[in-house]
Order: C-alpha cells, then structure tokens, then sequence
C-alpha cells in the first residue's frame, strides 16, 4: 500500500454513484462542490472553489459550445447553489491569453471578464479564474486541507514536497491569485504532464467529476506563512492530476520552469 492508498483509508469516500448518475452535467458539478465544501477535513469554511467545462447550448448561434461553470466571488462552495457559479465561454477565455501584457496588469485582465459572460449570468467572475480555465483538465477542485497547509506553510516546503511526494507533486513559488497564476499553472501542467499535482494555491483536476470530489488531500494543499496572503491546498483526483500553491518565508515568487 503507497501513501495515496492509505490517505484514502483515511478519509471515507462520500460520493454516492446512484444519486449522481440522477443529476445533468451542472448539477453534478454542484453536488461535488458541496460534498468538499461540507467536509471540514479537506476545505476551510468559506475557502477554496470549483469548476467544469462543460458543453452547452450557445443562446447566440444555438451551437453547442464550451463553457467553463466556476465558483463566482464570494460564497461557500459547502453551502453554494447553482446560481453561485460563474460561466464564461472557454473559447473567449484562452483567446484573451493573447491581450494579457503581463503581471504588471493584471487588473487589466479582471475588467475583461464580464465580456466572456455566457449566457448574462450576472454572477461576478471570481480572481481565481484562470486558475481553472487555463488548464486543459475538464474538472478542477481548489480546496483547503489543514493538514496539507501545514506542509506548504513550512519554511522548507518545497523540500518537504519533494520528500513526502517522491516527485509525483511539484511546486511552483507562491503567487496571488490571478492571470500570471494561471499562465504558471499552464506552464507547468504542459511541461509535466504525468504530474499528479503542484503546491501553489490549490487546484486539482480530473477528468471525471467523481475523481475530484472522493480522492483525499494526498496531494498538497497549500498555505503561505504567517501573515501573507491566506493558503489553500489541492484536494487531488485518483489517477488526474491536483496543484495547490504555497510561498516559503522571505522567498520571492519567479516562474515555474
């Protein structure tokens, strides 16, 4: 038995196959969120979100057109209802990868989110977005396990990462939520793609929704020190992939290479 197998001993599988298999693709998204957000083992109340991309029915050509449905600003993904997720069209979203000009404006790119709306859902887009949209997984959970943040928050997190993982989680240096986070987690997804995960603030995908949701926190979850910005960790899918994001005390953020 590994590591993995005995974390998942660890935390009792939730997932119930007959109710899920009731519910459409949006909805199954939804209890997902709510079974993490609910089980105070894996995520901080109020903290962490989810997302899937998801084949819908454009309203404007009636085609049927990718949309990436992801946690909104603001909310408990425990508690959420569908209302609470945003939606934006994922052809809109990697195009505007091309306008993005750099860290330094960033906030340039937040004020483009209302223009990749589907649908005029008025719920606001959430900082995190990239994070979800800019990896090609089709499921991704962003959760906050305590004991994982105790890795991440560690002064040699890094290191840890690399002994309590043997390699399968990477780590990428602490960065605030946004664009440039996203376009790090892309990189490094694209160059490792046999990566089960990375520490950085917390995303794991899978490619299947009940992937997400029943794997335990072996991968990182992942907390800045104290006093900096609030952690988050990775709850990762069996056999998918999971990052999570984490800053070492006096280290400053580069890119991944």
């Amino acid at each position: 038995m590994d590591g993995s197998d005995a974390l998942t001993e660890l935390l009792p599988n939730r997932w119930d196959e007959a109710h899920a298999a009731t519910l459409s693709p949006e909805a199954l998204l939804l209890y997902r969120s709510n079974l993490l957000g609910s089980d105070k083992r894996v995520t901080n109340y109020g903290g962490g979100n989810t997302s899937s991309k998801l084949p819908m029915v454009d309203p404007l050509t009636g085609e049927t057109v990718p949309v990436l449905w992801v946690k909104g600003s603001g909310g408990d993904i425990g508690s959420m209802k569908l209302d609470g997720f945003s939606t934006l069209y994922m052809d809109k979203l990697l195009a505007a990868q091309s306008l993005y000009r750099g860290p330094e404006h960033e906030d340039d790119m937040v004020a483009l989110y209302p223009h990749l709306t589907f649908n005029l859902n008025p719920r606001a887009t959430s900082i995190d977005t990239p994070l979800h949209g800019l990896i090609k997984h089709p499921h991704v959970d962003h959760v906050h396990p305590d004991a994982i943040i105790a890795i991440a928050a560690a002064a040699d997190s890094e290191a840890l990462t690399r002994e309590i993982f043997a390699g399968s989680i990477g780590w990428v240096p602490w960065r605030r939520p946004g664009f440039e986070l996203g376009v790090w987690l892309k990189r490094f997804v694209d160059a490792n793609p046999e990566a089960r995960g990375v520490v950085l603030t917390a995303c794991s995908p899978g490619d299947r929704p009940r992937r997400s949701a029943t794997t335990p926190p072996s991968a990182p979850s992942t907390a800045p020190p104290s006093g900096s910005p609030s952690g988050h960790a990775a709850s990762p899918p069996s056999a998918a992939r999971s990052w999570s994001r984490s800053r070492r005390s006096g280290a400053a953020p580069s890119p991944p290479a």
